[in-house]
């Protein structure tokens, strides 16, 4: 930008120079020209003037011959008077003739003689102005010679005024040859002047132009270098300063302002100022430096600490250079480091130095911990280099094959030779792939052991990168053959428990149907002896006639209950998108009798859509409902409420979660009979119950189906009672499964 702004304003003046002398040398030319045309002009002018007066000389000369001639004539001395006045005017006109031809010698000589003659025919004729003499002298013989050479010498006159004026003639036409060549010569001078005008002017406003457009990019760039700038001292934490020596006025930029603590120019910027932030400990050095600085016009890297508006200390380092402008004028340019951080690295270095040697001891206790870890687990690690492909085992490595440590050379060929036959392949592709992916996701194969006897490895592994660059890979081998074995047990044990699950779902088929069909028999023949034997029965047949129809209603109720808990077991449950408000308004009509038999009052809040199983579901709400119903109070109205919101699980203790996973929380709020809270966790247990056959009706398996459905769906339900006040079933379902 420097030498752009330093080449242009050369140029510029080299342009100036030239343009100012193209325009002196045609204002001088032009002047020239101008004076020239005035002068040819005046010449012209000159020699018209001069045969004028020579023509007005010469009507002079003859008025004055006529006022004689009229005078000698008429002997009237009126004629005298013209006479005497042509005199006087030749004289004059005589007079301007000498002025006019005073330049030219030629004209001067002529006009002398001129003159002679002239006076002489004014002497002739002079004799005869006498009115009293003129009648004697007009008969004399002497008055007809003078006469006669009167009118000679107004013939010479005549000559001599002609031959004067054929000199003039020959100037004017020599003058007016000059003059039209250089009038000719104007206009193309005045166009040429007025073209070289154009010209300039055109040049002047081109580089102009071109300069505005350099201005305005170089003011681009000081804009974008002064953002930048203070983009640098904000992201650097300094600040810049200007002293100037001779005024020792002070300037800050604005983040020097901002590493003081204050808004940028929230304060006047003086020295004076200034020191108000310094340290008092380090006030002193500080004025030493500001007399260094204008003793020396130089200030050498200097720390000291100032103390901020809320109290903080800050270490800050000051330097700067002399700048001296054009004019000799001194100024100190500036800058201010806020270096608080680096202090309190190079403390933190100090102290991590200081624990390197309580680090190393901690280290070699963290190696021995790593090996008798790696008998204890098993297990042994190792490291690949991709630059060498040497491998490098720990002491347990070799243990797991049944060797001392150290005791080969570990690398790939000398591993396959423990590899199990059947896995060779299966390893040396592993490691091909490794090259080429960086890593060993997981690898199952078989060794020959020392001992000759097959063990089971699984190996991990991946690619690491060091400080100075060189990849290496990572990698634990575990003998795993204790894992393998028992993994054939569970296998084992897991195909007994799907014989397990086909044969209960077999026993489900025949509760379905095979239990239900009979049971289905024993209550048609109840009742039909209800419609026609009844009364043949005697009363302790008719007792028993009634114990037995209750007893297959209940046969029926648990039947149909252990079907709908063995269906909320299923694992091909499917998730939809489940309206919550028709799954309660279905779960309503559902229990629509009941629920006016008791005249019950729902209340409810709006519900949303969420991811479930919608017969599942159905069927939860619906025996949440039934089963505040079912443990209502005795002449007391039942009362439901039914409360939802979106909860995290952070802010609901009872989940013990600290995560911020979102619940759908449904809460089921009745005016019941109640529980005791220590039966809270008893009551969802299948078949379990808190009262009497004969005093609710009921399986025990409706909450077991509950809780079931729930877990199903990774929720939790919690219940709360007080007995005689009523219960509270809490459920909470993810919004997301």
């Amino acid at each position: 930008m420097r030498e752009n702004k330093f080449k242009t304003s050369k140029v510029h003046k080299i342009i100036f120079t030239i343009s100012l002398f193209v325009v002196l040398f045609v204002g001088a030319v032009t002047y020239k020209h101008i004076e020239n045309l005035s002068q040819s002009s005046k010449l012209v002018v000159h020699t018209y003037e001069v045969n004028l007066e020579l023509e007005q000389l010469f009507s002079y000369i003859k008025d004055s011959e006529n006022s004689m001639r009229g005078f000698l004539i008429t002997n009237e001395s009126m004629y005298l008077n013209p006479y005497y006045t042509a005199n006087s005017n030749i004289n004059e006109s005589f007079s301007k003739l000498k002025k006019l031809t005073k330049d030219n010698k030629k004209q001067q000589q002529n006009l002398n003689e001129l003159y002679e003659i002239i006076k002489k025919r004014l002497d002739y004729n002079g004799e005869y102005s006498d009115p009293d003499n003129n009648k004697k002298i007009q008969k004399t013989k002497k008055f007809k010679e003078d006469f006669n050479e009167s009118s000679r010498l107004l013939v010479a006159i005549r000559n001599k005024i002609n031959q004067m004026t054929e000199i003039e003639d020959s100037f004017l036409k020599k003058r007016n040859s000059i003059y039209n060549e250089q009038i000719s010569l104007t206009p193309v001078l005045t166009l040429s002047i007025l073209l070289v005008t154009i010209l300039l002017i055109v040049y002047a406003y081109y580089k102009t132009n071109k300069d505005l457009e350099k201005i305005k990019e170089a003011n681009n760039s000081l804009n974008k270098s002064f953002f930048l700038n203070s983009q640098a001292e904000i992201l650097s934490n300094f600040g810049t300063w200007e002293w100037d020596l001779v005024t020792h006025v002070t300037k800050y930029s604005e983040n020097f302002y901002r590493i003081l603590g204050y808004e940028p120019y929230s304060f006047p910027s003086t020295n004076d100022n200034f020191l108000t932030f310094v340290h008092p400990e380090d006030k002193e050095i500080v004025l030493g430096i500001m007399d260094q600085t204008v003793r020396e016009e130089n200030l050498p890297p200097t720390t000291f600490r100032i103390i901020r508006p809320d109290g903080e200390i800050r270490y800050f380092r000051a330097t700067g250079r002399l700048f001296v402008e054009k004019l000799k004028h001194k100024t100190v340019l500036g800058v201010t480091h806020d270096i608080t951080e680096e202090i309190n690295k190079n403390k933190l270095l100090e102290q991590n130095i200081q624990s390197l040697e309580k680090l190393n001891n901690e280290l070699i206790i963290f190696d021995e911990s790593s090996r008798q870890a790696e008998i204890l687990g098993n297990y042994g690690s190792w490291i690949l280099n991709f630059e060498t492909n040497e491998f490098i085992y720990s002491d347990n490595k070799y243990r797991l094959l049944g060797f001392e440590p150290k005791s080969f050379e570990p690398n790939l060929n000398n591993l396959l030779d423990y590899i199990y036959e059947d896995d060779h392949e299966l390893v040396k592709e592993a490691f091909e792939n490794a090259l080429i992916t960086g890593e060993i996701p997981s690898l199952n194969y078989r060794i020959v052991h020392k001992d000759k006897g097959i063990r089971h490895f699984k190996t991990v592994a991946k690619l690491f990168t060091d400080l100075s660059g060189m990849e290496s890979m990572i990698g634990t081998t575990q003998d795993v053959t204790e894992d393998y074995h028992k993994n054939e047990l569970l296998e084992e044990r897991n195909y007994e428990l799907e014989q397990n699950i086909k044969e209960l779902s077999e026993f489900n088929h025949v509760a379905s149907h095979d239990l239900q069909e009979p049971l289905r028999k024993i209550q048609t023949f109840i009742s039909r002896i209800n419609d026609k034997e009844k009364e043949n029965l005697t009363d302790f047949g008719k007792d028993y006639l009634i114990r037995i129809e209750k007893a297959s209603s209940r046969m029926r109720i648990l039947i149909n209950d252990l079907l709908q808990y063995s269906r909320t077991n299923r694992g091909d449950n499917v998730f939809t998108q489940v309206d919550l408000n028709e799954v309660l308004a279905n779960s309503i009509l559902e229990l629509s009798q009941n629920i006016e038999d008791k005249k019950a009052i729902i209340k409810y809040d709006s519900l949303e859509i969420i991811e479930g199983v919608e017969f599942q579901m159905q069927q939860l709400f619906t025996n949440l409902i039934s089963n505040s119903l079912k443990y209502s109070k005795e002449e007391v109205v039942p009362e439901i409420v039914i409360k939802y919101k979106k909860v995290k699980a952070k802010n609901e203790p009872i989940l013990k979660e600290n995560s911020h996973e979102v619940y759908h929380k449904i809460k089921f709020t009745d005016n019941g009979i109640g529980f005791e809270q220590e039966n809270a966790e008893k009551i969802f247990l299948l078949f379990n119950r808190l009262h009497g056959k004969t005093e609710y009706q009921g399986t025990g398996v409706g909450l077991a189906i509950c809780k079931k459905i729930v877990e199903n769906h990774n929720g939790y339900i919690f219940a709360k009672g007080v007995p005689g006040k009523g219960a509270t079933f809490t459920i909470y379902i993810p919004k997301y499964i």
